[in-house]
């Protein structure tokens, strides 16, 4: 039988940074870089045990010593080491060389007057730009896994422009810092150039590139009356999956990525839509919404229907709503909140309002790697 390529084990030096939380609840791993001889490697890190180990290197710039790893070739001009059960950490006295808080020459990125002239078909760049304002918060499901992650848009500017990136799971991220970002991509929405991170981007935080653009980002606090609203229903299993084809009067569910039944009750629903909201003056306009802010101004119990979640929304006065670029970040609450039943005390059908646009329009716009469709359920209110 014809065996492949024994994988050669090596040992590699040099100093830890961006160490990521824990991933994938089934077969947990990490990752972290290591500058080390010269350029910066992406490791891949097959012992969660060893978590807090890497942190607290990270942590005290810590010089370390990774035995018996995998390091094949570079992909893409990135160098890629793989840290199994047989590989162990050290920590190291003397190297020839210290933490440099400063980029290697590969990883000096394209700037972000550059990425308008480029074709609009999704690619791969580094950028190295400013983080501006947090411009939301939100929640998506990968398209791979059908995993729901959290995700939060920034403004991001270099000395040239400055562009949304969306920034996917819960990253160290300080508003006012200067960062590398590998491996995000790119692509035209609405005519507009918008950035995401992938599985497979990389941050650090380095020191200021000289001075950003100025940026004016469009935020609005205005007094709305809510006139319309399409809200979707999603369910996730305790593991954040995509639950497809929810029968709330079900006792159990089957979730086809744990492969395990779950009772109905442990299932999550988080609620987004599009709202319609009138002004005192002006011309109607339209913003998104998400779970978060949905809960701050209505109490949802677990079996409420989509009725109920109309009715509720109908029922709201006058709010004061805080918009940026579309999306509603902030909505004051009202004087007291309607809790949602099971939507049996009104049966009156009420016309649900067809979106003009698709609700998951701000999804990472790698396609392959993430995606959000519309989501169908069946409910039983």
């Amino acid at each position: 039988m014809h065996q492949g390529p024994v994988k050669k084990l090596k040992t590699v030096h040099g100093h830890l940074c961006n160490v990521s939380p824990l991933k994938d609840s089934e077969k947990p791993y990490f990752e972290a870089s290591l500058q080390h001889e010269g350029e910066c490697s992406s490791v891949m890190v097959f012992k969660p045990e060893e978590h807090m180990e890497f942190k607290n290197a990270e942590k005290f710039r810590s010089q370390v010593m990774l035995r018996n790893v995998i390091s094949p070739h570079k992909t893409n001009g990135t160098s890629k080491v793989y840290y199994t059960h047989k590989s162990s950490m050290s920590c190291v006295r003397d190297l020839l060389h210290a933490f440099r808080n400063t980029l290697p020459a590969e990883a000096h990125g394209i700037q972000l007057s550059e990425l308008l002239k480029l074709d609009p078909k999704p690619k791969r760049v580094i950028i190295n730009v400013k983080i501006i304002l947090e411009e939301s918060k939100g929640n998506n499901v990968l398209r791979d896994r059908r995993r729901y992650l959290p995700n939060t848009v920034y403004t991001v500017a270099d000395s040239t422009g400055f562009m949304s990136l969306t920034v996917w799971c819960q990253k160290e991220i300080t508003v006012g810092k200067w960062y590398n970002f590998t491996n995000v991509t790119t692509v035209q929405f609405k005519g507009k150039t918008t950035l995401s991170t992938t599985k497979d981007t990389n941050i650090l935080n380095i020191p200021s590139q000289g001075t950003a653009v100025d940026v004016e980002v469009p935020i609005e606090s205005m007094k709305y009356d809510i006139i319309g609203v399409n809200p979707k229903m999603l369910f996730i299993c305790p593991g954040n999956h995509e639950l497809k084809d929810l029968i709330l009067s079900s006792p159990s569910v089957y979730c086809v990525s744990c492969k395990i039944h779950y009772k109905t009750s442990a299932s999550i629903m988080k609620i987004s839509g599009r709202l319609h909201l009138k002004p005192e003056t002006g011309e109607i306009i339209r913003a998104r919404v998400e779970d978060e802010v949905i809960r701050s101004v209505i109490a949802v119990k677990p079996d409420a229907s989509q009725n109920v979640i109309i009715h509720a929304f109908m029922a709201l006065p006058t709010m004061q709503i805080t918009i940026s670029n579309n999306v509603i970040v902030k909505m004051e609450e009202s004087t007291s909140q309607n809790t949602l039943s099971t939507g049996k005390e009104s049966q009156t059908s009420l016309a649900v309002m067809e979106p003009v646009e698709d609700l998951n329009d701000f999804s990472p716009p790698d396609p392959g790697i993430f995606s959000s469709q519309p989501q169908k359920r069946k409910l039983t209110h």
